[in-house]
């Protein structure tokens, strides 16, 4: 009874803390426009934009999902995390390359910055990047949550899937994307509490004595990095491939962009793989302890099961603690594709559209999608795979991007047409897998989407282009030389 009122609660006090700031921010009379709605653009303090950053790296998924991959496989199968957090630490580079664009164009997004940079069509390839990986994404959280709350009160799953889609979109609905890096800072209270708590109970039950852990799991393959359930090709291929799903993970860039200052934004995307390494080590660790305390453990739900042995309260904190990732990802990304697709339409519009009805036409985009991408949850029961896969589309454009950084060469025909083409060949593998399991003619999803996007663009390059920096590649060039004029000059960006 304690662990349900104490998460019940938690879920209840989030969104009544949403209610609270969209009231605060009505009665304050703040003229808010849709894009500082869905951005929060140049207004956050370091410890938001860490919060709302955060959002990708604390997801529920990833704490229930890594802890029954140790147990029911082993730390190699967790390659794809890894490289993200290589990711993260990699993005730090492209921070101000982002803040730069941004400063030289009034950019809010990452859609704006590749439109501005490429080009609408460029653009459009970015969004629908967004419109995937974020589906996928938002999905797995959605079967986290409502699988929770199901299994806490003991009430029909149909039920909980209904109170966690319309918590979701409330969430994303109220407040605004400043409002959610709030809440964020709340849940990434939850979620340390609850992990250094799990941590250090398994610890004191093992006496402290990691070794008697490594000597008996060792044989069975647990902590094969190299060798296990992960073949030497896989490996090879993500981390080749997935760090650059981080470097234009489109929260990570909102909440750069949100960041007051770009010291800011650059010291909180600094701070995000000291955090990932603390999360993921934590939940590793108290998996590999809980497979050897119990090894008979199921794996799909070890880590509530761990909890339960250390009673209600504990059992109340590991639950609140995944409650918290989830509900620090899921309305984010909700919020993110609503603010993308609104940029997709404006351009089309023969007239200009009026603040408030852009303003409108976000909030009913939050609707639905909100409402949309949570009930794919239901197409796949596989949370690790939903997320490895929506979040590799984003690579295309991360390699591709990267190519045109370091190569200069490459145009806005040559990144389009590599996008694009990548986009076709993430989208045909994650329906397959989802239809059928498993991956067309045994290609893993990076090398076939890594190879025909950079192959795309490479091809093209040399055959459309000449020889030195592009036209688009000056651009950049000249963004990065006004935001430097701009800090020397002692301005406040």
């Amino acid at each position: 009874m304690l662990t349900i009122v104490l998460v019940f609660g938690y879920f209840l006090f989030c969104v009544a803390m949403s209610f609270y700031l969209d009231y605060r921010t009505r009665k304050k009379e703040v003229q808010e426009t849709a894009e500082d709605y869905a951005t929060g653009k140049n207004s956050m303090g370091l410890f938001m934009a860490f919060a709302l950053m955060c959002g990708n790296v604390i997801s529920g998924s990833y704490i229930v999902g890594n802890s029954s991959s140790v147990i029911q496989y082993d730390i190699g199968y967790l390659w794809t995390f890894y490289a993200y957090i290589i990711g993260w630490g990699l993005t730090c580079a492209y921070i101000p390359i982002y803040r730069a664009i941004s400063y030289k164009y009034g950019c809010a997004s990452l859609g704006e910055i590749f439109d501005k940079l490429f080009g609408h069509r460029v653009s459009v390839c970015v969004s629908v990047m967004i419109f995937v990986a974020f589906a996928g994404a938002v999905s797995a959280q959605t079967i986290i949550v409502a699988g929770l709350l199901e299994s806490l009160l003991g009430i029909d799953g149909t039920i909980t899937l209904a109170m966690t889609v319309a918590a979701m979109v409330l969430l994303a609905l109220l407040g605004g994307m400043k409002g959610l890096a709030r809440i964020n800072m709340l849940h990434v209270i939850m979620l340390s509490i609850s992990v250094i708590v799990m941590l250090i109970a398994v610890m004191t039950t093992i006496g402290w004595d990691f070794g008697q852990v490594y000597q008996t799991l060792a044989p069975q393959g647990t902590f094969k990095l190299f060798g296990g359930s992960r073949s030497t090709a896989y490996i090879i291929g993500t981390l080749a491939v997935q760090p650059f799903v981080t470097v234009v993970n489109a929260l990570s860039i909102s909440g750069a962009i949100g960041a007051k200052k770009a010291k800011t934004a650059l010291t909180a995307q600094g701070l995000l793989p000291v955090f990932a390494v603390f999360f993921f080590g934590c939940v590793i660790i108290v998996a590999c302890c809980g497979k050897f305390l119990w090894p008979d453990i199921e794996p799909s739900t070890a880590w509530y099961t761990i909890a339960n042995h250390y009673g209600p309260v504990m059992a109340a904190l590991a639950s609140c603690g995944v409650l918290a990732a989830s509900m620090s990802t899921a309305p984010s990304q909700i919020m993110m594709t609503a603010s993308t697709a609104v940029e997709i339409y404006l351009p089309m519009r023969k007239t200009p559209m009026a603040e408030k009805d852009r303003m409108r036409l976000t909030k009913t985009l939050i609707v639905v999608f909100g409402v949309g991408f949570q009930l794919l949850g239901l197409v796949s029961s596989d949370i690790v795979s939903i997320l490895s896969n929506a979040y590799t589309i984003w690579a295309v454009c991360g390699l591709t991007f990267t190519v045109f950084l370091l190569w200069k060469r490459p145009d806005e025909k040559c990144m389009f047409w590599s996008m694009a083409l990548g986009i076709i060949v993430c989208v045909v593998w994650i329906i397959y897998g989802y239809i059928f399991g498993g991956t067309p003619f045994g290609i893993e999803i990076t090398y076939a989407a890594g190879i025909v996007a950079v192959g795309t663009q490479v091809i093209l390059t040399f055959v459309t282009t000449k020889p030195g920096p592009s036209e688009n590649y000056l651009h950049y060039k000249q963004a990065r030389k006004e935001l430097k004029e701009a800090v020397a000059a002692g301005e406040d960006v």
